[in-house]
């Protein structure tokens, strides 16, 4: 325990340090007078409109997660809500995005939910995600032509037929996965510490019963719906933000953006600082010709419509529920409920 603990308080460390190291970079770039004066510019009421879809994705994303979670029950929408606040608020906070494992944990723990099912159904909404990710970005590029940079077009082009064949692919090895579901979790499995072994097969279960929805045409579609409606809405906050800074992005080059910003967030930094505004600043000025005073401010409020509305929100929720920010971390240390110890 002592060990694990000291393992987190560097891995902490080491995070926080990353993201000073990386905010320092994407700042050092630009005059700060300048970002200030283009901050000032911006149009509030597009903001404000950008703030509310940034909140109404969070939305769409807690009420598809109920639909992924419709094989093991139906959890109340005021849990689903609050639990998708809380985890994208202990992500912002907590290094190594540990709000990926709280949210299912603190759900089961609200719903007495299966844990390893809420567990699995966030690897679940991931795959849904990359898919709909995918295609989004396979889609947009060419539609996104006249919007982007005349260098950027050749490697965005390669990029998007990269992304078709990464789809055809995951699916691929999806519809495997359910047509030879032993085989699947066998193969999950044969790696693992054999006190381990009962576990990851009951986990990978579970996935695969999230999965099923693909096989069967109605609940797929729904699936599908559901994540490209998510994604839209994250399209539309980009959009709204561009027309705050009075920066011509389009639907597609929006998407485009979308995608390619969201890299960033795989730096493992609290709340994506550093490596997310780093990344908004390389896509404005390269790909899309932004000048750097406009792409770094741009950068600064995204990230925080981005994490500021639902971190409040989240932290709120916890407190409601009689929770504190420390307590909620403990959740990854427990053995889930029902599940621990056996």
């Amino acid at each position: 325990m002592i060990a694990q603990s000291k393992t987190r308080r560097w891995q902490v460390v080491a995070s926080i340090a990353l993201a000073l190291v990386l905010f320092v970079y994407f700042l050092s770039r630009v005059s700060m007078a300048d970002v200030l004066a283009t901050v000032a510019r911006v149009r509030v009421p597009w903001l404000l409109a950008s703030v509310a879809t940034a909140l109404t994705s969070y939305v769409l994303r807690a009420l598809r997660w109920g639909v992924i979670l419709r094989p093991l029950g139906r959890p109340p929408v005021g849990d689903l809500l609050g639990c998708t606040a809380a985890g994208f608020a202990t992500s912002a906070i907590l290094p190594a995005r540990a709000g990926e494992v709280i949210r299912p944990l603190l759900l089961s723990a609200r719903t007495r939910l299966p844990a390893a099912g809420t567990m699995a159904s966030i690897l679940t909404e991931r795959l849904a995600d990359l898919a709909a990710i995918l295609v989004i970005f396979g889609v947009a590029v060419p539609l996104a032509r006249a919007e982007l940079a005349a260098s950027a077009l050749t490697p965005l082009r390669d990029a998007a037929m990269l992304a078709a064949a990464g789809f055809v692919v995951a699916a691929t090895a999806v519809l495997y996965a359910l047509r030879k579901r032993d085989g699947a979790v066998g193969l999950l499995t044969r790696f693992l510490p054999e006190r381990f072994k009962a576990r990851g097969a009951s986990f990978g279960h579970h996935v695969l019963d999230g999965l099923e929805a693909v096989r069967d045409p109605g609940s797929l579609v729904r699936l599908a719906l559901w994540s490209f409606t998510t994604w839209g809405g994250s399209i539309l906050q980009v959009l709204f933000l561009a027309k705050a800074f009075d920066v011509r992005l389009g639907l597609a080059g929006s998407a485009v953006f979308m995608v390619v910003s969201g890299l960033g967030l795989a730096v493992p930094t609290p709340a994506g600082v550093g490596g997310f505004h780093a990344t908004i600043q390389f896509a404005l000025t390269r790909l899309f010709g932004v000048d750097v005073a406009t792409a770094t401010a741009f950068a600064l409020l995204h990230h925080a419509v981005c994490f500021v509305p639902i971190t409040v929100l989240g932290l709120g929720y916890i407190a409601s529920v009689g929770l504190t920010l420390g307590r909620v971390r403990t959740l990854q240390d427990e053995p889930p409920p029902g599940e621990g110890g056996s």
